[in-house]
């Protein structure tokens, strides 16, 4: 597995959590959500040009609590500047290019809880008018997936389901590309993307929880034979690099499972 991209950007976030973001947001946001809601907005909104590269999007919006967004205006420091040349360095390492220094825009939202936040992307109206905008989400980019690992998940212990997409829903809805056949799983429960060549598992807030080998996360690289549980009956298992042998592939429980309709 090739995990030297999310190395750097694991490091990226240490040097924020030690170095000047740590007092320039102290009180208000914890770096680490900061920068992981600034990547996922990256990620998700990234297009292909025209010559066939990943363009990274060119505006972003962090809407803030509006105590916090007071808070850090009154740090005094010039934290969108801060905050652009953050965004530089992931496009680097996301191996995305940018058409412009970002522009980063700061809003009150009374909806937004305290110390939270929420960040969106777009492109420039001219970036639209030239490029073709591609979800990432939509994509097989071929230089993401040539660094990615050569997954499956083994569900009910007999079923192989190839990890082929950037991004892979479960959940008990029919809309899911990994459909879980019981009540207790919510009906979006959990989601597997492809970041920076390592596949990430996401819980989606889902009612019953989400835990690997035991363990409740919210989000998780995953490394070849962890167990998944959704809720907390049923399991899944990831594998990398070839086929699972039969040691691997007895049941992890007895809850149904419905094959993808479109992986």
């Amino acid at each position: 597995m090739n995990g030297d991209s999310f190395s750097r950007f694991e490091d990226q976030i240490q040097r924020l959590v030690e170095g000047g973001f740590a007092r320039l947001f102290a009180g208000t946001l914890h770096p680490r959500e900061l920068v992981n809601r600034l990547s996922r907005a990256m990620e998700d909104n990234a297009t292909s040009g025209s010559d066939g590269e990943m363009q990274a999007p060119d505006v972003y919006v962090l809407r803030l609590n509006p105590r916090d967004h007071r808070t850090i205006l009154e740090n005094g420091e010039d934290v969108i500047e801060r905050l652009a040349g953050e965004l530089v360095e992931m496009a680097r390492i996301s191996g995305l290019k940018l058409s412009r220094v970002p522009e980063v825009r700061l809003l009150a939202d009374a909806s937004v809880r305290a110390h939270s936040v929420s960040a969106s992307a777009q492109h420039t109206t001219s970036r639209r008018d030239t490029t073709q905008a591609m979800p990432l989400n939509s994509l097989k980019v071929d230089a993401e997936h040539a660094n990615s690992p050569s997954a499956v998940l083994i569900v009910n212990g007999d079923q192989q389901v190839p990890l082929d997409k950037a991004v892979v829903n479960l959940g008990r809805q029919r809309d899911n590309d990994i459909i879980i056949d019981d009540p207790t799983v919510s009906r979006h429960h959990a989601q597997i993307r492809l970041r920076f060549g390592s596949y990430v598992l996401f819980d989606l807030g889902s009612r019953g929880g989400t835990t690997v080998n035991g363990n409740t996360i919210q989000e998780k690289v995953l490394q070849s034979g962890d167990v998944i549980g959704l809720a907390h009956s049923s399991s899944l298992l990831y594998l990398e690099d070839g086929v699972p042998d039969e040691d691997s592939m007895d049941p992890l429980d007895d809850t149904q499972a419905y094959p993808p309709s479109k992986l």
